[in-house]
Order: C-alpha cells, then structure tokens, then sequence
C-alpha cells in the first residue's frame, strides 16, 4: 500500500506519541439514541484503515523475517446510558413516554432485545459483523454498572472542582452555579435529566441530588437522596465521560465528526486532571443529507450502509468513504451511481496497468486482495445500464443483459460482477429512477433538431459518429448543445442528464431511439396546434 495516504500520516503521528504501545487501543463512538447509518460505519472503516497502516508501518521497522505485527484493537464504544432527548423519524412514537431516561432502561419497542439501547446495539454490531470488521464492542452501562469506571469516577468526586473550572467558563453564565458533571439517575422515577447535584462528599464517595427539573415534559419526581457515584448510580456529562473513557480504557487514538473538536479539546484537558495521558486525535467532516443538513442518527434521516448495499457494490462504498476525511460529502443517490463508476473505472485501470489517477493508492485499501483477473470484463458503466433501463421502462436485468450482448457481444460465463453491476441497477432504478421520471417538455426550438438527430439515426452510425453528431446538430443550428442534450436524456429516460449518448443510444438500438424522438416531436406538435395561435 501506498504510504502516502492520509491513514499512514495518522499512524506516523500514533507511533511518535506512543511508539512502545502493545497493543494500539483505538476507538469510536456510537450514540444507540437511533439506528446506525453510514456515518456510523464509516467512522469504524476509516479507524481500521488507520490501525492497518498503523500495523504495516511497525512491520516495514521490523528485523527482516519477523512476524508481522497485529498487536491493535478497535474499541466500538455505545454511549447507552445517555438519555433520551427525543424520539428519532424513524422509531414508534410511544417512546416520548420515555424521554430524560437512559437508553439502557428504556424498553425495546421491537419487543426482541432487553432494552431500546440493545436493539441498537445490536444493528450495530450486526452491520460491522456483516462487513468483517474486526472490533471489541463494549456498552456504557456495563462499564459503568460493571464497576470499570469506579476508580475514575471516585477521582473526578475527588477533583470536581478542578473539573468544574475547565468546563464552566465554557458555559452560559446561567448555567454556571449548579453545573455538575455527576448525573444521578433518580432512583424513583428513573431519568438522568431531571436531577440535579446538591452536594460532593468525597470522603464517603458520595453525592446528594435532588430529582427537581422538568424533562420530556413532565416536572421531575421530588425525590432527594444521598448516593454512591460508582456501581453505575450515576453517569458523567459528555466531555468529562469521553475523558473517562480515555483514561480507564488506555485509548491511543480517536477520530471525531468536526463538531466536537472543542469538546474533545476540552476533554483532553480533563484526562490531564484524572492523571492519564489523551489519545493522538483527529476530526473527520460531516456527511450531509440531499439539503445540506448534517446526518443524525437522533434525527433518522440518512443513507444506511444496507441501502447502499442494495444498490451497489461493498467496495463503492469504501471508495466514497476512503477520500480525504477532512472534506464534508454530500449523501444524496446521484452519489452512489457515481462512485460506482468511478470504482468501475479504477478497476479497469488496474488490469489494464494505465498511469494510475490519484485514487488508484485508494483502491489497494477498498479492495486490498484484488482476483489474478479482471472481475470486470465489460466497458459498460452502472449509469448506462440503469439508464437503459429507464428508456425500456422495465427493470429486467436479462433483458439488459441481452442488450448488453447485442452491443458488447455475449457477456463470459464468469463475469460474475457484471451480473451483480445489472442487478444493483436494476433495484436502482426500480426504487430511485422510476418514481421521479416526469413526460419530457420538448422546448418548440428543439422540435426540428430531434427530427433531424432520428433521420440521422436512420442509418447504421459508429458510437463516436452518434456523440458527434448531438453536438454538431444545434450548433450548425447556432443553440448551445447543453440545453439539446437535456432535451435528449428527457425524451429517451426521463432524466435531465446520463451517460455518453453514443453508447447509449447504440446500446438501446437506433430505430428505438429515432422513433421515441419522433413520437415525441409528435406530441409536442399536436399540444402546439391544439393551443392555437
């Protein structure tokens, strides 16, 4: 593997910070307030891609003939005993009842796993199964109700003070005087959020709380109590739980979404008071959603790994998530097709042995043991095929297949990845392409020139003479040939964009390309006539 690539540079920077670690502890985060999306498992793949250059930097500084060095581990970290803020889009709404409780406690509404949280942990841990990834899962309630995290938790009681004074002059002056980074889960009522500290009694390990402040709605319970800060009674606020996480677990390296550099810059300062030593950090962008907005799993909104996964290959989607973490990506579907050819294109180049462009290096960490062969023997790319189908209007993948054959010849018995590439667009099309299709409006400038693209087609004509020619034919008509080619692709798929025409339109067959032209200049003269002068 190339070490150019942004995962070695963050392996260089482990190994400077924490040369002697054996084993390398690395870790991410998980909210179980929703269902994993593809924020979820890119934040695990792109660790794993760090902890592999991690692992090949140490063997390539290895005596020759030793073994290779696999001495790392992924913490996969579910923050569970957060409260519930609110009830995601896409969750059964009677969880509301439950808001201000922790995601451990509150019940399945599946009715298959112990807890709300257990559901979620589990899709979690099922996704990150499926795709191989090698991981240690552990939850917050049991590191918390295990005893794990008593000894860091008795030295924050300890050194509260010294905890308070970094985090409070991060915070509104309102909020200053009864901030605490203890919550006491109320032992009547249940919820985290409706209590407040009274009192630190570091001498017997304690605190008093009061269950007093409206959450979800409903005021707090009224309960006052004394109780221990260990055996998972209480959970610590956000920054100083990351710190404690860090602290008791020995993490060496952690990636961040960039909206927590300031959390995590403060929590590097309170691993400092626990007397622990902070992780190597990195902050990655965010993915948006189709409106630009940041993907939340609180929310329910987004591009899941297996939505992607129905429409394209595994290895497309390591593509997309392999370029630079540190440029926001915009999820929409347009997005997937995309990647897809482009991972189409770098495969083709590998085998063809081409000057490689400057995601090749990418490639050999997406699919880092590629077949003797090309897995691809066909120059038809994922858009061209599901954008056949969209001028066919069926979503057979045989019948693609066949007009695959008529234009390429009979596809080999083993090319196996070209069969799924046909069934991925097939679904492609079925689910994302047919429901926004919309009739094509012909502009009335554009009515001879498509007449005279379909005389043209009339007779046999090359891929390269049918490209040609959608460019000559409005410019020798002085139009811009931009606003023709979106006439075109809206007459034979109902988009406003495809692939390259002249494969295209050979691939669909040229008298069913003349004659839907035709039919639509039809149309667009008989509604000319029939709204008169």
């Amino acid at each position: 593997m190339s070490k150019t690539l942004w995962p070695y540079a963050e392996a260089e920077r482990i190994l400077e910070i924490y040369p002697d670690a054996a084993p390398f502890r690395l870790e991410t985060g998980y909210g179980p307030s929703g269902a994993p999306h593809i924020g979820t498992f890119a934040e695990v793949a792109r660790t794993t891609w760090v902890a592999m250059a991690l692992s090949d930097l140490r063997a390539s500084r290895m005596a020759p003939g030793a073994e290779k060095d696999k001495a790392w581990e992924i913490v996969v970290f579910s923050d569970d005993m957060d409260g519930l803020r609110k009830v995601p889009l896409n969750m059964p709404a009677d969880l509301g009842e439950h808001l201000g409780k922790p995601l451990c406690d509150i019940p399945d509404p599946f009715g298959c796993h112990a807890s709300y949280a257990h559901h979620n942990n589990a899709l979690l841990c099922g996704m990150l199964d499926r795709y191989g990834f090698r991981y240690t899962f552990k939850a917050s309630h049991d590191q918390y109700r295990g005893g794990v995290f008593d000894d860091g938790l008795r030295i924050i009681l300890e050194k509260v003070e010294e905890v308070r004074a970094l985090i409070i002059p991060t915070m509104k002056e309102a909020n200053r005087q009864e901030w605490s980074p203890f919550f006491p889960i109320c032992e009547t009522c249940g919820r985290i959020y409706s209590t407040r500290v009274t009192g630190y009694h570091a001498d017997r390990g304690t605190l008093t709380y009061v269950c007093d402040t409206a959450t979800g709605g409903r005021p707090g319970c009224g309960r006052a109590a004394e109780m221990p800060v260990t055996g998972g009674r209480v959970k610590v606020g956000w920054k100083v739980d990351w710190a404690l996480r860090w602290f008791t677990l020995g993490v060496h390296y952690e990636m961040y979404g960039k909206d927590l550099i300031e959390s995590a810059e403060l929590s590097r300062k309170i691993v400092k008071v626990l007397g622990g030593r902070p992780p190597v950090d990195s902050f990655y962008e965010m993915f948006l959603d189709e409106t630009g907005s940041k993907i939340s799993k609180s929310v329910g909104k987004g591009l899941t790994v297996d939505t992607w996964l129905t429409y394209a290959p595994r290895e497309s989607m390591l593509l997309f998530l392999i370029k630079n973490p540190r440029k926001a990506k915009k999820l929409s579907w347009d997005v997937v097709a995309r990647t897809v050819d482009e991972y189409i294109d770098l495969i083709s180049k590998h085998y063809e042995g081409e000057r490689p462009d400057p995601f090749r290096d990418e490639l050999e960490f997406v699919w880092p043991d590629p077949p003797g062969r090309s897995p691809y023997e066909y120059p038809v790319s994922y858009t061209l095929l599901f954008t056949v189908m969209a001028n066919i209007g069926i979503a057979d993948p045989d019948l693609i297949a066949e007009r695959v054959w008529n234009y390429r010849g009979r596809i080999p018995e083993s090319d196996a990845f070209l069969q799924q590439l046909l069934r991925h667009a097939a679904a492609y099309y079925r689910d994302r392409v047919e429901p926004g299709k919309r009739p094509a409006e012909v502009p009335p400038e554009h009515l001879p020139l498509i007449l005279k693209y379909a005389e043209f087609l009339d007779v046999e004509r090359t891929p390269e003479e049918i490209q040609h020619q959608s460019f000559l034919i409005p410019r020798e008509a002085g139009l811009e040939p931009g606003p023709f080619f979106k006439t075109l692709y809206g007459v034979l798929s109902g988009q406003e964009q495809g692939p390259r025409l002249g494969p295209f339109v050979r691939m669909i067959g040229q008298p069913r390309v003349a004659a839907r032209l035709r039919e639509a200049a039809s149309s667009r003269s008989s509604l000319q006539n029939a709204s008169g002068p």
